[in-house]
């Protein structure tokens, strides 16, 4: 009779070396599930990265705008005799006085000013001062533009010197310095007022204001 084998099973051993073999195998399975990804860590930068404030931009006010600086206006001076032109246009009979229409015009390129009342003169053919006017005691300015017009009238009277020599015109003394003569009516008008005085007596002239 055989005598009894010294070997022992041990049953549990093999149980647990199956069970090692299937927990890797278990594992993969876990880590390779449909629709599951390999890493997480993307994912978690990728969230972290979008929850990150986006800067506002401040919206920018419009810049100040800087008002241009004037040019100063140039100043105007007086005009001088000869840019201006007087012209005696009519001549009217009044109660011993004889009343002239004259037209005075800026011929010069730039404004410039003029007195409201100038010493008119009734003047003949050469100049001669027929009846001289005083001078006015105060006058305001008007300023004419290039080309302006002004008018006035003009009246004399008591004129007993001689015949004068044609043509007859009216004169004006300009406070600023010069004189101005007016074209006369015609080459050939002797028009003077006529005398109520004694012969040789001084006559009366007068302007009205310069105006539009």
């Amino acid at each position: 009779m055989p005598a009894p084998s010294s070997r022992v099973r041990h049953p549990g051993r093999s149980a647990l070396v199956s069970l090692a073999l299937l927990v890797p195998a278990l594992a993969a399975c876990v880590g390779t599930a449909p629709g599951s990804t390999s890493s997480s860590s993307p994912t978690i930068a990728a969230a972290t990265a979008s929850a990150s404030p986006t800067p506002t931009a401040t919206a920018a006010g419009p810049s100040p705008t800087i008002p241009p600086t004037p040019s100063p206006l140039p100043s105007t001076g007086p005009c001088p005799a000869g840019q201006l032109a007087a012209r005696l246009t009519l001549w009217e009979g009044a109660a011993g006085h004889r009343i002239g229409h004259v037209e005075l015009t800026n011929t010069g390129g730039t404004s410039c000013t003029v007195a409201a009342l100038d010493r008119p003169q009734l003047v003949d053919g050469h100049g001669s001062v027929l009846i001289d006017g005083a001078p006015p005691a105060a006058s305001a300015t008007l300023t004419m533009a290039a080309g302006g017009v002004l008018k006035t009238l003009v009246q004399d009277g008591d004129y007993c010197g001689p015949a004068p020599v044609a043509p007859v015109a009216v004169a004006f003394v300009l406070p600023a310095g010069g004189r101005v003569v007016a074209t006369p009516v015609s080459p050939t008008d002797a028009t003077v007022p006529p005398c109520l005085s004694a012969p040789g007596a001084p006559g009366d002239i007068e302007m009205q204001a310069w105006a539009p």
